[in-house]
């Protein structure tokens, strides 16, 4: 490891790591516990389903408003909870958060109450019988499904995850990251206790800290408590090259919204560490990552073709998404307009000022990633994932190098690979789904 890198990684036990980043920016510590597994049809729900039962109580707090008191003695400490793809795998965190040491008044080592919190919640949940609490199971059940629900009402997210799903139909990249709703009623207490242990036994386990104290105590805390276990962690998936159809695959569904999504997925043929990657994410911000950016000032603005019009790059799918916001009738042609635009960059028809401004929004992206601990968490625990050491800044001086003639090569790398159109009568539709 590069000695200048800020994040200091060691191993703790067979299949975990302890990272952290020390800041003094920050007068709080995070920690965070990751567990990373491969994504599966067959464990995607359950999966998501495993953080939000854990994260509510333990046994030492066996009732979520006994962990609510826990928490306000230690001046107000939180703890949460989330479920994030990455790749073809996904991480599965719990989290706290609190104060620092040096400003708790009895003198407590906040880092390690935090160890023994998020362990507390990890390795000894509340059961009966052996098995997970079936109430607190059932509420949590009830959360997901409405966290599904909610997913599939907010009409441009399903949109983009319908897109993803069809581009990577029969793929682990194509599930959904909180599963099915169809999936939520077969899991009882017997499958979530198993699932739970599964989880436990093969997840690559990755502690995370930021902050300006001293995670050494919480380390060896992590420490003592994997190294004495058994566990056969399983090998996260490699990332493999998306190969485009010979033609677009193109999808309409039809729903009652009052707003049609078109959402375009072009495959770029980029894996996390190539060397173009730079460049496609300049070209991706030039195209519609901005404000000022071509789909934003041509189609949105000047034509009026659509509500919205944005560019996105997954650089752990390599793939470039555009969605909009249109009228039912002028999908078509906003499609058209938006190859047009791409077609535009392509052949290098945009100003050095354009160029600029989407190269400084972009800079300044990266500056913002260390704002937050959380946003460093995220960033590091990506980096770690794909074994790649580049910080923010480093990120940031990668885009300052691309030239002109390097974001139309980008350009050119992409090929249509699926266009889906969400439309419909637009009766019952939301006035709020051009957010």
């Amino acid at each position: 490891m590069n000695p200048e890198y800020p994040l200091k990684r060691e191993q703790i036990a067979e299949g975990t790591m302890f990272s952290s980043i020390a800041d003094s920016r920050f007068k709080t510590n995070l920690l965070t516990v990751n567990l990373v597994l491969p994504l599966a049809r067959e464990t995607v729900t359950e999966n998501a389903l495993i953080p939000l039962v854990l994260e509510k109580c333990w046994e030492e707090a066996p009732t979520n408003r006994a962990l609510s008191r826990q928490l306000n003695r230690l001046y107000g400490a939180s703890v949460g909870c989330g479920t994030v793809k990455v790749g073809s795998a996904a991480a599965l965190t719990l989290a706290f958060s609190a104060i620092d040491s040096a400003y708790a008044l009895e003198g407590e080592n906040m880092l390690s109450e935090g160890a023994k919190i998020l362990l507390g919640l990890l390795l000894r949940p509340v059961r009966k019988n052996g098995l997970l609490e079936e109430e607190n199971l059932a509420l949590q059940k009830q959360y997901l499904a409405d966290t599904i629900l909610a997913d599939i009402n907010e009409k441009r997210s399903y949109a983009l995850g319908q897109t993803i799903r069809r581009m990577f139909e029969g793929e682990p990249c194509g599930l959904p990251r909180y599963g099915f709703l169809e999936d939520i009623e077969k899991i009882t207490p017997e499958t979530a206790t198993a699932a739970w242990k599964r989880i436990l036994d093969t997840a690559r386990i990755e502690v995370f800290h930021v902050g300006m104290g001293d995670p050494s105590g919480a380390k060896a805390l992590f420490a003592e408590a994997f190294a004495g276990m058994e566990r056969h962690p399983l090998p996260l998936p490699p990332f493999s090259i998306h190969n485009p159809p010979a033609s677009p695959k193109e999808f309409v569904e039809e729903k009652p919204v009052a707003q049609s999504k078109l959402c375009m997925g072009f495959a770029a043929g980029l894996d996390p560490h190539s060397p173009e990657l730079p460049a496609m994410r300049l070209m991706t911000a030039l195209l519609g990552g901005t404000p000022t950016s071509k789909l934003f000032t041509n189609v949105r603005e000047k034509r009026s073709l659509c509500y919205y019009c944005a560019a996105r790059y997954d650089t752990l799918k390599g793939v470039l998404l555009v969605d909009s916001g249109v009228e039912h009738d002028k999908a078509e042609e906003t499609k058209a307009a938006i190859l047009e635009e791409l077609e535009a960059v392509r052949r290098g028809d945009f100003t050095d000022e354009e160029l600029e401004f989407a190269r400084l929004s972009l800079q300044n992206s990266y500056r913002s990633v260390g704002d937050s601990a959380y946003g460093l968490d995220s960033f590091y625990l990506t980096q770690a994932l794909l074994g790649i050491e580049e910080t923010p800044e480093d990120q940031g001086a990668q885009i300052a190098a691309v030239t002109r003639e390097e974001v139309c090569a980008a350009a050119r790398r992409l090929t249509l690979d699926t266009v889906y159109l969400l439309t419909g009568s637009g009766e019952g539709g939301s006035l709020c789904e051009n957010q």
